[in-house]
């Protein structure tokens, strides 16, 4: 579940089918900015029901899709 949802998150931001590179470095790839960051952040929020404080993000934590799939499961039972 989580992973379809970063997918979908990461395909309206960069337009691309990201399964297939799950170990991509995405801001090194230029896939992801920090205006990408704020996107992803907020449509986490959307879709996830969780809110994140964007200033507590760290890049290294999000920098591949996998991590990505990572940092959302962390967040898996938390109150919103």
């Amino acid at each position: 579940m989580e992973e379809d949802m970063v997918f979908g998150i990461l395909k309206d931001i960069t337009g691309e089918d990201l399964h297939a590179a799950v170990d991509v470095n995405l801001f090194e790839s230029d896939r992801l900015d920090s205006l990408g960051v704020i996107r992803f952040v907020v449509e986490l929020e959307e879709k996830a029901g969780i809110r994140i404080d964007p200033s507590m993000v760290n890049r290294s934590d999000i920098e591949t899709p996998m991590k990505m799939i990572r940092y959302v499961q962390a967040f898996k039972g938390q109150p919103s």
